[in-house]
């Protein structure tokens, strides 16, 4: 699991959540290079991926990569995407994702009927990583609510509102990566109804984006099972909690 964003001179930018599908790249939300010219002339602004952490912030035993180069499916130039079109990228780290919870990408449609969470923060810079349960809706039914849905597309239902979800986590049903949140513009406010990018419909995208990046389809990293991406970031804590009462 991953967060990441730009540095630039006035301090660090979030912009999302991400999980990690290969020792050299992060899949997540639509999301716009710092090579296409969005900043002021002359700011200096770099890309960075922290990860393996309970907390997505500086200064919290994260590990850190930096990054310059990524993909997205839709026009790299817009800043704004609406929620209706598929969101998916590709940054690719320039230096080696040291993780051991890399998520293979899925080699069948997802099963909604399965057990299914979002993972990820809440609230990007306050709340510690987290399993949201949610309930998976068909195509059929999300479009009766979502008249214009892109065809590619899941739905979540969220017992709770979606409001601070920033986009790019990943859907997990049954210990398969099976979706990519979206973000929303405006925020979604008090639905907790959320779109997000099917990832086994867009793995012929995946691997054709990756080979362009010039990353090879095999890691080195091996698949690690789903509940390592929260106990490696909070067994540490309640570990510390322990010792502390003792």
């Amino acid at each position: 699991m991953a967060c990441w964003g730009y540095k630039r001179e006035s301090g660090p930018v979030f912009m999302g959540a991400g999980v990690i599908i290969h020792e050299h790249a992060i899949l997540t939300y639509h999301g716009i290079g710092i090579m296409h010219k969005q900043w002021p002339e002359g700011d200096q602004v770099h890309g960075f991926v922290l990860y393996d952490t309970e907390f997505c912030k500086f200064g919290s035993r994260a590990k850190e990569v930096t990054w310059s180069r990524g993909m997205s499916l839709q026009n790299n130039h817009f800043v704004k995407v609406l929620k209706t079109y598929p969101q998916l990228a590709i940054i690719k780290s320039r230096e080696p994702l040291r993780s051991s919870s890399v998520m293979p990408l899925p080699q069948t449609r997802p099963n909604i009927q399965a057990r299914c969470v979002v993972i990820g923060w809440k609230h990007l810079l306050i709340d510690e990583l987290q399993e949201i349960e949610v309930e998976v809706w068909s195509y059929e039914r999300c479009q009766t609510n979502i008249t214009t849905l892109f065809n590619k597309a899941l739905c979540v239902y969220m017992h709770e509102p979606c409001l601070l979800l920033n986009g790019g986590e990943p859907l997990i049903c049954d210990g398969t990566l099976a979706g990519i949140v979206s973000s929303e513009f405006p925020r979604c406010g008090n639905s907790s109804l959320r779109i997000c990018a099917d990832v086994f419909k867009f793995r012929e995208w995946i691997h054709e984006n990756l080979r362009l990046l010039g990353i090879s389809k095999s890691s080195k990293q091996k698949p690690f099972p789903l509940f390592a991406i929260l106990v490696k970031a909070i067994v540490p804590k309640i570990c510390n909690s322990f010792l502390y009462k003792i």
